[in-house]
């Protein structure tokens, strides 16, 4: 029973270093923060794994008011 305990905190450490990885990546790839905060939460490790090989999404300026 004692064990439970530890195991609890472990998966709610590993799910806030999730949460905060997923988020500080989607900021630097201009992704959906929310989102990938979300997914990080439920599945920490998965989507750790995810985000590291996606590309950025790039945003044009808007050059037509020249």
């Amino acid at each position: 029973m004692e064990s439970d305990g530890f195991y609890v905190i472990v998966q709610l450490v590993l799910r806030t270093v999730g949460v905060v990885v997923c988020v500080n990546k989607a900021k630097a790839l201009n992704r959906s923060e929310g989102g990938w905060g979300i997914f990080g939460f439920i599945s920490p490790i998965l989507a750790i794994i995810w985000i590291q090989f996606m590309k950025p999404i790039i945003k044009w300026e808007d050059q037509s008011n020249n």
